[in-house]
């Protein structure tokens, strides 16, 4: 075995390049380049605070998206009830033709109820997550602070309740009421649109904030592999020469001995 102060030296630059290697394959192997905080403190304490930031938008994210499926379920079923008050309105227009007999605008009549039950079915049922969105219980608070309520969208609400087309006149003023209907429905889908656009807008917003903190993530934490490659390869080339010195040393030890005994 080796001794003195060059023994010394030599099995010192081995350990170092053993540890060397060690933690260049584990940097490899995992893709991090701080893996303990005793690597580098100060960027193991940027990354924690780059890693809460990103979780922080992330949730934010995925809250902005939940209201943005509320909203898009709302104006979904209100498609649904804007196109079955045009339909009433067509049958409306249709019996006030005074050449109909009572049976033809008791047939149209019987129509119009059932897409009356159409909206009361829509409103009633239309929900997200088990909260109804319709029925005028639905209410919010936007992640900009905005509140937000949906206004009741039933038959009744919508002033369609006992709609008549027994005669031409009737026929004619429930028209009416299926287009002022028609038109509070469009009303509520601007506004729905109009929170859906802000909503849209803010994930965006934080996506792109997500996307600078993960980015600072990973520059600071992630590993430059073709560096790293290179480090290990050196850290391999001094192991081994230190090994090749170790072994000349110990041959020409070997040989003095063997003069010594001679």
């Amino acid at each position: 075995m080796l001794t003195g102060v060059g023994g010394n030296n030599l099995h010192t630059n081995l350990l170092h390049a053993d540890s060397a290697i060690s933690k260049s394959v584990g940097r490899i192997s995992s893709g991090k380049r701080i893996s303990r905080a005793s690597e580098d403190p100060a960027g193991s304490a940027m990354l924690s605070a780059f890693d809460s930031q990103s979780r922080a938008l992330a949730q934010l994210m995925s809250n902005q998206q939940s209201q943005a499926s509320v909203l898009q379920t709302a104006s979904s079923s209100l498609t649904t009830t804007s196109n079955i008050l045009q339909g009433i309105n067509s049958l409306a227009l249709q019996a006030s033709n005074g050449t109909l007999t009572e049976s033809d605008r008791a047939m149209i009549q019987q129509q119009i109820n059932q897409l009356s039950s159409q909206i009361n079915m829509s409103a009633n049922q239309t929900q997200y997550n088990g909260q109804n969105l319709l029925d005028g219980s639905f209410s919010t608070t936007l992640q900009n602070g905005e509140k937000f309520a949906i206004d009741s969208m039933t038959a009744n609400a919508l002033g369609l309740n006992n709609l008549s087309v027994a005669t031409p006149g009737e026929a004619m003023s429930a028209s009416d009421l299926a287009k002022s209907a028609l038109s509070k429905v469009v009303s509520t889908q601007s506004s729905l649109g109009a929170a859906l656009n802000g909503i849209n807008s803010n994930i965006a917003n934080l996506g792109n904030q997500y996307m600078n903190a993960v980015s600072a993530q990973s520059q600071i934490g992630d590993v430059d592999m073709a560096n790293e490659i290179m480090n290990l390869t050196l850290s391999k080339m001094q192991s081994q020469a230190s090994l090749k010195v170790y072994k000349m040393n110990e041959d020409t030890r070997s040989n003095v001995l063997n003069l010594l005994k001679e």
